[in-house]
């Protein structure tokens, strides 16, 4: 009697076992598969906010401004101006503001700084729409002989397993003249002028420079810690691109560290550039330039 009481006992605590185990089974794949479902959606919402942030600001060094890694800004540089100064308006006079004005924008050294300025008229007459495979949103132009050296690098990067996406290219006066009048009522005028370009001083207007990315900490200062980023710094300069506004770079240039932002120069130019060890806008600053 005592034995069968056993075997029931033992048998039922059996089954309960076996059942709480089914139970936890089951439980554990419908927790696994929500989670996986959580990253994907998580996925595509980056995915979604990148592609609607790109649309909107294509700026190079999206504000965050950076501003916690990349050379932090003092308070009085954060938006602390008055209602007057932030809601300042840019556009065409800035040709009337005491700036040397680009006679050539399609030469490749034209030097464009805060203390030059390419006419609001200026448009690079060779634009060439950046291949779909190398962006994920809205169309891109680029100047044609750009266009052909950025597909080598593309190559060659990707066959060292490096996967670059292109996040900004060309944008006309007009386009930068609205982003940065935009940043400029969002963050204050001083804050603006450390990471985004006036209009008729940036270098996108050129039809030359790039915005590379293909990481998860895009337009952001540790994207130089990145394979992508690693690579650039030691292979662009092959196929003509220079590092417009290196780290440590902001007194001569104004911006603040973009190790995404490249600019096409040409390849021996860019080849001397790297030699140089020179920011690139004291290399160009050496080179022929004509102004108005």
């Amino acid at each position: 009697m005592v034995l069968r009481k056993c075997g029931i006992i033992f048998s039922v605590v059996a089954a309960l076992i076996v059942l709480g185990l089914l139970t936890y089974m089951v439980f554990d794949l419908f927790y696994a598969e929500d989670q996986y479902s959580g990253v994907e959606e998580e996925k595509d919402e980056l995915i979604n906010q990148t592609a609607e942030e790109e649309s909107l600001t294509e700026e190079s060094g999206f504000p965050s401004v950076e501003t916690g890694e990349n050379e932090e800004a003092s308070s009085e540089d954060n938006g602390e101006e008055s209602p007057e100064e932030s809601s300042m308006v840019v556009g065409e006079d800035a040709e009337k503001d005491g700036l040397q004005v680009v006679a050539d924008g399609d030469y490749l050294l034209a030097l464009v700084t805060k203390d030059t300025t390419l006419r609001s008229d200026y448009e690079p007459v060779d634009l060439v729409p950046v291949p779909d495979y190398m962006h994920r949103s809205r169309p891109m132009q680029l100047r044609q002989e750009a266009m052909e050296n950025l597909e080598e690098l593309w190559s060659a990067a990707e066959q060292e397993g490096v996967i670059l996406h292109i996040i900004s290219a060309y944008r006309s006066f007009s386009y930068q003249e609205g982003l940065f009048q935009s940043y400029a009522d969002k963050y204050g005028v001083n804050a603006a002028n450390r990471f985004s370009a006036r209009p008729g001083q940036s270098e996108h207007q050129l039809g030359t420079a790039v915005d590379f990315g293909g990481t998860t900490v895009d337009l952001k200062a540790e994207f130089a810690d990145t394979d992508q980023g690693r690579w650039l710094v030691d292979h662009a300069h092959y196929y003509g691109f220079a590092l417009s506004y290196p780290r440590g770079g902001e007194a001569t240039t104004g911006y603040i560290f973009e190790p995404w932002h490249y600019r096409y120069i040409g390849r021996e130019a860019a080849v001397q550039w790297k030699d140089s060890g020179k920011i690139l806008q004291e290399f160009l600053q050496e080179k022929p330039q004509n102004f108005e």
